[in-house]
């Protein structure tokens, strides 16, 4: 995992990687290169058009923004409590990969802001520099959620889902059904009747109702305890971290994953609106599985390489 902090005083390779994830997150907004399904242009179709494989750049944008930012903030001699050498250009860099983001998916984007600000948290940046993002958090959510009706219906569902005015609604009925369906044991495998076109996206935003319906109460708490089990491991990985650089690359990568997974299951059990945020290891799909996969390649190495006398990490 060394290898991708690079050596010298400044992360190259961390920041080419991010510069190229950068320009493929831009170049889905050309006409004539990105891919839109569903009223959302988040994708690059490669290859022929039979056989076009389809890329997703803001999964490959959420992971090398946080090794860029783990490494620099590691580097010696970098002063992590100054507010303009070290708080305002990160601020900036993240600033730079959610506009590239926001337009298409919100979701992502305020994902992508929450995990920079918690790896700057990790590193030691003073809590109260986070009061000057308000106004800006603020704006954005003015801009991108309430003038924006689609995204202002979604919310309006969360709180009353019962609603037959709102079409955003139903979605967030049907996952209750779902999920109210299931039971203690669920109605079993393969058995499920709310993916027979009742639940959209039932196989990727959705696949936790889905899965409710299918394995019941004791299935989706066996689900939930093996990812409390995988979050553990994440945090063990970055406490006995050999390197400072370890400490912040194990613990927001695997924060990262675990706010991916509380707010997928918060928008199928109605308490947070629909945000297209898949269930990392088990939504279908391409490009986030293999960057999840890579995500954790990445813990695992901070775990293979650690030195015998680890430091510890800032709580």
């Amino acid at each position: 995992y060394r290898r991708l902090g690079g050596g010298g005083k400044f992360p190259k390779f961390a920041a080419i990687a991010l510069g190229i994830a950068i320009l493929l997150g831009a170049a889905v907004l050309v006409p004539a290169v990105g891919h839109v399904v569903n009223s959302a242009r988040r994708w690059i179709r490669i290859g022929p058009p039979q056989y076009a494989i389809g890329f997703q750049p803001s999964e490959l944008i959420k992971i090398t923004l946080l090794i860029f930012l783990a490494a620099w903030l590691s580097r010696r001699g970098r002063e992590i409590r100054s507010f303009r050498g070290t708080f305002l250009p990160a601020v900036a860099l993240t600033g730079l990969c959610v506009a590239v983001i926001i337009t298409q998916d919100f979701g992502t984007a305020m994902l992508v802001g929450v995990s920079a600000c918690a790896v700057l948290l990790l590193a030691g940046v003073p809590l109260h520099y986070f009061l000057s993002l308000l106004p800006a958090a603020a704006g954005a959510f003015y801009f991108f959620i309430m003038r924006s009706p689609h995204r202002w219906s979604r919310i309006l569902a969360v709180l009353d889902p019962s609603s037959q005015a709102n079409r955003c609604a139903y979605q967030a009925r049907q996952s209750l059904l779902a999920i109210r369906l299931g039971g203690w044991f669920g109605s079993g495998v393969g058995r499920g009747i709310q993916k027979l076109g009742y639940l959209p996206e039932d196989s990727t935003d959705f696949i936790f109702a889905a899965y409710c319906e299918e394995w019941g109460f004791i299935g989706a708490a066996l689900l939930m305890g093996l990812f409390l089990f995988w979050m553990w491991h994440a945090r063990r990985a970055a406490v006995r971290a050999g390197d400072r650089f370890g400490q912040l690359l194990a613990g927001s990568l695997g924060l990262l994953i675990a706010m991916q997974v509380v707010l997928h299951m918060a928008v199928a059990m109605v308490v947070a609106p629909p945000t297209g945020m898949s269930l990392p290891f088990v939504s279908a799909g391409g490009t986030a599985l293999v960057i999840m996969a890579a995500t954790t390649a990445v813990i695992i190495s901070v775990t293979a390489h650690r030195q015998a006398a680890p430091s510890r990490l800032r709580s």
